[in-house]
């Protein structure tokens, strides 16, 4: 045990551990009660204290003889938890005389009596070593009862007593647990098929249901472009899985001429693409998936009037009154609408010059199944063209390699590649937090969470990360919104509850879907006191220093000093910085004078 460098406030320490004796004394006053303390019972449960749940909690015990406490007189005692940084005090305790008029407990002269109280603090790193002790103050009543030790020597003469060293501690085993056991999760490639819509627009003339390449519309360059990129991926032999047609009218004019004439370039755009998916197969007919053009699925459909695609049209416009035109086309009723759209048509030449034939054209949407490449060509290419793969593809190319640094490396190309795909920053997450680089990890988390809040896996990792960061209030929120999103987090939710000090419930959510032999499962049911339980958990696991250590801890607390000594030298031989450690660990403070122990932790 650590030996203390400094004095306890000059103090002399009294541990008195005998049993209330009778005091007699003449002229029994406040002087005689701080002379003759010893006579008190003054007591701590535990005399060991302990960390849990990152508090600590200890019941004070007093015992008072038969004519000892003097009918005016108020004793106050203060517990102080003394530590080399500094102490922390404790609530007090006011014990009074039977004539004396204010709050506190009363004693009664005669026979004395004996009572307890119970006090809870939050536990700090630095009183890992300490001592607690009382200070009792005794003064005359004169007028008021005062609530603390401030208080009293403020405003009282009163009588110094001795103090007693209750209490030592801490015991901090509870925080002791293996971060690095807390379950990491990647994100699975996908296994569904993969579709690629490619899309493109025909424009028509007013009141036209026929093509027109002349169209000054279907000249421009980017609306070129898109309608001869339809059948890309056609001709690479992908499968199709159906082709969407929607055919639109400008909305002047009656609404079921619109409906017909939309219908109309639907159907007119469908016969184009099937004379052009027909010439395909004349052309390219081994390479292509299909073998006759009615065999693909189309869906066609005339939508009427695009008053929806009119309104976004203005709004982005130049027109100098668009706010008003929306405003009032948005009110009225259909017929009331179209009248009203005549009139702005007279007064707003631009509206008929670029906007309304933007309307007047069908939507083209074809959708391919993207072909799944088998693992070996995943492999080869992602050694020769990683960049050439897709974001999915790259994911599945890192399930594929055992090791780290190369799965670290796909994923800084995938994240290169396709910075608005989460996946793989989520990845490279888990990846940084096995690798102990915590710092990265957060970075690509907290992008994998801006590119997609739903993704649960990222929730997970960043709630590792804040274990880490010893910010268990915020791992709890992440976990539980990770779980949600429907990810298994029972393992490091029962880890959460270790450090609240709900060790039952901590066994019971990390055995769920785990098996039993994980350290952090034998720690929780250590806390627990199932110390039976708990060595045959430990037991099953791998020596090194941390799971011998727990053995040792084990044994001490079932007082089998033999296996104590037996693992806990396994354990320094291990990893010999935990010699340090159990010479000034609390676990072991009953010892201290087993000449073996002493000989082992000796520097």
């Amino acid at each position: 045990m650590k030996k203390f460098n400094f004095l306890l406030k000059t103090l002399a320490v009294v541990l008195l551990m005998m049993t209330p004796l009778v005091f007699h004394a003449k002229n029994h006053d406040v002087r005689g009660m701080a002379k003759h303390i010893d006579r008190v019972y003054l007591s701590a449960t535990p005399e060991i204290l302990e960390n849990n749940g990152n508090t600590i909690t200890v019941t004070i015990e007093a015992e008072f003889p038969p004519r000892y406490f003097a009918k005016k007189a108020v004793m106050n005692i203060t517990p102080i938890l003394v530590y080399e940084e500094g102490e922390t005090e404790l609530p007090s305790m006011n014990f009074i005389g039977q004539k004396v008029e204010g709050d506190g407990v009363v004693v009664s002269k005669k026979h004395g009596g004996a009572y307890s109280y119970t006090v809870t603090i939050p536990y700090k790193d630095e009183m890992y070593n300490s001592l607690l002790i009382i200070e009792p103050i005794v003064y005359k009543f004169k007028e008021v009862v005062h609530p603390d030790h401030m208080a009293i020597k403020e405003h009282e003469s009163f009588a110094p007593c001795s103090s007693f060293l209750v209490a030592q501690g801490v015991i901090n085993t509870a925080n002791e647990i293996d971060k690095s056991s807390l379950k990491t999760a990647m994100v699975k490639p996908s296994k569904e098929e993969i579709i690629v819509t490619d899309n493109g627009d025909i424009f028509f003339a007013v009141n036209s249901g026929n093509i027109n390449w002349n169209n000054p519309l279907n000249k421009l360059a980017q609306n070129q472009i898109a309608i001869d990129k339809l059948t890309s991926h056609i001709l690479k032999g992908w499968n199709v899985q159906n082709i969407e047609i929607t055919g639109w009218a400008s909305p002047e004019g009656s609404v079921k001429y619109n409906n017909e004439l939309s219908n109309k370039r639907a159907k007119m755009t469908e016969l184009f693409l099937k004379n052009k998916l027909a010439n395909i197969t004349k052309v390219n007919k081994s390479d292509i998936s299909y073998k006759n053009v009615n065999d693909i699925k189309f869906i066609t459909k005339g939508n009427g009037p695009d008053w929806n695609g009119l309104m976004q049209a203005i709004e982005k416009s130049t027109i100098k009154d668009k706010q008003n035109i929306i405003n009032t086309l948005k009110k009225q009723n259909p017929e009331q609408r179209i009248a009203q759209l005549d009139k702005y048509i007279k007064q707003y030449p631009e509206l008929e010059k670029t906007i309304l034939p933007s309307l007047r054209r069908s939507v083209i949407s074809i959708n391919t199944v993207e072909p799944k490449m088998t693992e070996q060509q995943i492999t080869e290419t992602c050694v020769k063209d990683p960049k050439s793969l897709n974001c999915n593809q790259m994911i599945y190319a890192a399930t594929l390699v055992k090791e780290k640094k190369n799965k670290e490396l796909i994923y800084v190309t995938a994240m290169e590649t396709y910075p608005q795909c989460a996946e793989p920053f989520c990845n490279a997450g888990a990846l940084a937090i096995e690798n102990g680089k915590i710092k990265h990890a957060k970075k690509f988390l907290k992008r994998a969470i801006e590119i997609d809040d739903m993704l649960a896996e990222a929730y997970n990792n960043l709630g590792i990360v804040a274990i880490y960061e010893n910010d268990y209030a915020e791992a709890e929120k992440l976990f539980s919104h990770a779980k949600k999103l429907g990810l298994n987090t029972n393992y490091n939710e029962g880890v959460i509850h270790i450090n609240k000090g709900n060790y039952d419930k901590a066994v019971k959510l990390m055995t769920k879907d785990n098996p039993n032999c994980d350290y952090n499962i034998a720690l929780a049911q250590t806390m627990d006191k199932k110390y039976t339980v708990a060595e045959e958990t430990v037991s099953c696991l791998e020596e090194n220093g941390k799971t011998l250590y727990l053995h040792a801890v084990i044994a001490s607390r079932t007082n089998n000093i033999d296996k104590a000594i037996k693992h806990l030298a396994k354990a320094i031989k291990k990893d010999p910085k935990l010699k340090n450690k159990a010479k000034n660990d609390m676990e072991f403070a009953y010892l201290q004078d087993n000449s073996e122990f002493m000989a082992l932790v000796k520097p």
